[in-house]
């Protein structure tokens, strides 16, 4: 998965064991301000939810969902507060 952190690009993967590999283009920083650590923190979230659910639908023997794909409605909310 490949995310915006500043000016810099980080894409996260899993290697064979598991562990998770961040590679930065066009060099890993030296330092993030604030923001670009939200940025981080924001995007390393995301990935974990989409690795933790495709865990979790091939336990269940469901296919992982494809990139985009709409969440249902009812998982929403009503947006009624």
């Amino acid at each position: 998965m490949k995310f915006q952190v500043g000016p810099f690009t980080c894409e996260l993967s899993r290697d064979d064991n598991g562990k998770v590999r961040a590679a930065w283009q066009p060099e890993p920083p030296k330092y993030l301000n604030l923001a670009e650590r939200r940025q981080y923190r924001a995007g390393r979230a995301a990935f974990n939810a989409g690795v933790d659910l495709a865990e979790r639908l091939s336990e269940l023997g469901e296919p992982p969902p494809k990139p985009g794909a709409n969440v249902p409605a009812g998982s929403r909310g009503s947006g009624r507060g």
